[in-house]
This record gives C-alpha cells, sequence and structure tokens, in this order.
C-alpha cells in the first residue's frame, strides 16, 4: 500500500452552517456531516489542525497512517472533567491534558518504532476500508463513562506513558478505578488503537475494586428526595429543554459522588512494581496459552484417531478398492488431490500395523513411492502427513 492517511472528527451536538462552510474550506474532499468528518489521503496532508478543530467544533479526533502513528483527541466541558484530575493521570508525552475555552482536551499518541508491522492486522482493508471507521464510533462512546465519574480511561492515559518509558521507577500510579480488569467495548477498542499491552493492563488491575452494582430505582428515588423542590424543578428543566447528554452525566456523576466510601484505596504502587507484575502476568498468560494449546492438539488428535478408526472399519473389508482409489487420483491433473490420497495410504498403513500385515504393505508402499519419485509435492505432503500417517513418514524419502 502507498501512503495512507486517515482524519476523523465527531461531535455531539450538529454543527451550525457556518462551521460547516469553515470546515469545507479547509478540505472539497472529506466526507463531511453535522456530525462527523472522514477523510483519507494517499498524497498529500490534510490542511487544517486537528487540536484547533477539537477545541472550536469537535468533541473527538481520531488519526493514523500506515507508517504507524495514531493520535486520539477527546474533549469534555471542564465542569464534567476539570484539568487538574486530567493532570493527574496525563503524566507525559503520550497523554497530554489542557484547558481551552470551556474545555478539557486530552491527547493520546502511539508511535513506536516499529509501528509499521502491526497496520494490516489493525486495519484489514480486505473488508473494505470503512472497517477503518469503525473505531472513532466506539472510543467516543467513553466520554460518557468519564463524564459519569469512570475514571478508568484516565487511567489507561497513564499506562501509556508507563508503557512508552515516560515514568520513573519510583513514580507512584495514580488513584486506581473500579472494574479495570473488565473493560466496556469503548475503552477496550481504545487500549487496542493506542497500543497498550494487555499485560499491562491486567497486571495493574489486579489490585483495581470491583465496580458498584448498577444502582436500583429505590436508590435513584432515595436521593432524589434529598433535593429540594426548586433544585428538582431546576434539573427536570434542563434535561426536558436540552435533552442534553452532558447534563444527564452531570447528575449521575452527582449521584456516583454522593455514595459513602466502600472502603479504603488500595495502596499506591511504584512504576517499578508494575513493570515487575508485568513480567509475571506475561510468564502466566505464556503458561496459560502452552496449556491450552496442548490441550486443543491432543483433542485433535485424539479426534483424528476416532475418525480413523471408523474408517478402517469400512476400509479392512476392501483395502484393495483404496489402493485403487489411489491410482484413479493420481491420474487426475494437477495436485488439488493429493490431501485425499495421503489419507488413504496413511489409512492403509495403520490398517496393516493393526493387522499385522506391515510387511507386506512396507514392499508395496516402496513400490508406489518408486513409481512416483518424480512427484515432488506428492513426496513432501505424505511426509508431513500429520500424526494420521505417522508409518509412512519413515517410510518416504525426504525430497532434494
Amino acid at each position: 500500500m502507498a501512503e495512507y492517511q486517515h482524519y476523523q472528527f465527531a461531535v455531539d451536538a450538529p454543527l451550525s452552517d457556518g462551521q460547516l462552510a469553515e470546515i469545507r474550506a479547509l478540505t472539497t474532499r472529506a466526507r463531511l456531516t453535522r456530525h462527523s468528518f472522514v477523510n483519507t489521503y494517499s498524497w498529500g496532508d490534510f490542511k487544517g489542525d486537528p487540536q484547533k478543530l477539537v477545541e472550536t467544533h469537535y468533541d473527538a479526533h481520531l488519526y493514523f497512517a500506515n507508517w504507524g502513528t495514531r493520535q486520539v483527541i477527546l474533549r469534555w466541558p471542564a465542569a464534567a472533567l476539570p484539568l487538574d484530575v486530567a493532570e493527574t493521570y496525563c503524566a507525559s508525552h503520550s497523554a497530554i491534558s489542557r484547558e481551552s475555552g470551556g474545555y478539557v482536551l486530552i491527547t493520546l499518541e502511539s508511535d513506536p518504532e516499529d509501528a509499521m508491522e502491526d497496520f494490516n492486522d489493525l486495519f484489514d482493508f480486505e473488508d473494505g476500508p470503512d472497517t477503518a471507521e469503525e473505531w472513532l464510533p466506539s472510543i467516543t462512546r467513553a466520554r460518557q463513562q468519564v463524564a459519569e465519574g469512570d475514571l478508568r480511561l484516565l487511567y489507561l492515559a497513564w499506562l501509556l506513558c508507563l508503557q512508552n518509558g515516560e515514568l520513573d521507577d519510583d513514580d507512584l500510579e495514580p488513584a486506581l478505578p473500579p472494574g479495570l480488569a473488565d473493560l466496556p467495548e469503548p475503552l477496550a477498542d481504545l487500549a487496542e488503537f493506542v497500543r497498550i499491552d494487555q499485560d499491562l493492563i491486567a497486571a495493574a488491575a489486579r489490585r483495581s475494586p470491583q465496580p458498584l452494582p448498577r444502582p436500583t430505582l429505590a436508590e435513584h428515588r432515595a436521593w432524589l428526595a434529598t433535593f429540594d423542590s426548586g433544585e428538582k424543578d431546576a434539573v427536570l428543566a434542563q434535561l426536558l429543554h436540552t435533552g442534553d447528554a452532558q447534563a444527564l452525566s452531570g447528575l449521575r456523576r452527582r449521584f456516583l459522588n454522593a455514595q459513602p466510601a466502600t472502603g479504603p484505596d488500595p495502596a499506591p504502587r511504584t512504576v517499578a512494581e508494575i513493570r515487575a507484575a508485568v513480567s509475571a502476568q506475561t510468564a502466566m498468560r505464556i503458561a496459560r496459552e502452552e496449556r491450552q494449546e496442548a490441550e486443543e492438539r491432543e483433542q485433535a488428535a485424539r479426534e483424528a484417531r476416532e475418525a480413523q478408526s471408523r474408517r478402517l472399519a469400512d476400509l479392512q473389508h476392501d483395502p484393495e478398492a483404496a489402493w485403487k482409489r489411489v491410482g484413479e487420483l493420481l491420474a487426475l491433473r494437477g495436485t488439488r488431490h493429493y490431501e485425499e490420497v495421503v489419507r488413504l495410504l496413511g489409512d492403509l498403513a495403520a490398517l496393516a500395523d493393526r493387522d499385522g500385515t506391515t510387511s507386506a504393505f512396507t514392499e508395496r508402499y516402496g513400490r508406489f513411492i518408486t513409481a512416483h519419485r518424480t512427484k515432488k509435492a506428492l513426496i513432501r505432503d505424505l511426509r508431513a502427513g500429520g500424526p494420521a500417517c505417522a508409518a509412512l513418514i519413515a517410510l518416504t524419502p525426504a525430497t532434494d
């Protein structure tokens, strides 16, 4: 693939006619609506400044290029995410927070040295270019969770700084939010997009408290009962008038903050302690995967043996029919029939071993190999026939 750059923007409230005209002045090629902007470049570059556009027009931005650079910019009203909270987690170059025009913006960047190697894995253009457009709508949903008081996105930003070697060993982690071990889809997509290592997340999540259960209607009623009538009227009027998701998120955040603490926060770990925990987590994951792979191999071998046993029950009545079928298949053009030839010969070898006629089979198989020694692909397939054809490997010469 030639040079490829992808730009996306999204906004909750629709852009005005004037704002649309301002964006269109920057590009005539972008697919532009009142809520979104999508454009790709195989040559040239976007003339706008994503940072400024998120300050003035959009709530979210996503960018990636096939040389590996990835960027996400998200914004919240400062009332929903105070800057001092964002700065606690956005600790270095990979995660930067700032305030502008009553909004707090967070920029996450990923650009490792070997970044080009994973481009095709993450953006599968065989399924069409629209797959690249699925990331921002998912990641944008995480903004509402932050506005409601869920700080897992911010903690992931801090982990990104840790992973990229931007923190000192004796730096302490910020407050560890509940539920880090079970990320919702928007946060899981964000972590994958900016390449946060899954073992790092799992190691950090070991001390993460369990999230509180979803509040019941009765709990919401009891909390609202503490409001005076004037405050209730103001809240309902705002929700009725604007239908604003931010207003609803703010109400949910107030409810969350009003709940009593469930216990002391876990003691903060140093960066060095978390890095050591990652090494242990990786070792456990590798051991678990190796056990699973061994179990899957054993299951596959068991199923192959059972399938061969069923075939041998039919084959024993007329082995010559199998030899005849081998000859018919080899008389056909091409190599696509070799898989069935290998299976039939493997079954004949297994039947001979079971019935004590291995010597006769070996002699006949030797004549077969001599007759077809020029079929290099067939010889290779016979030597790679798998457990069901193990008896053939020793009898089949290696190809040159």
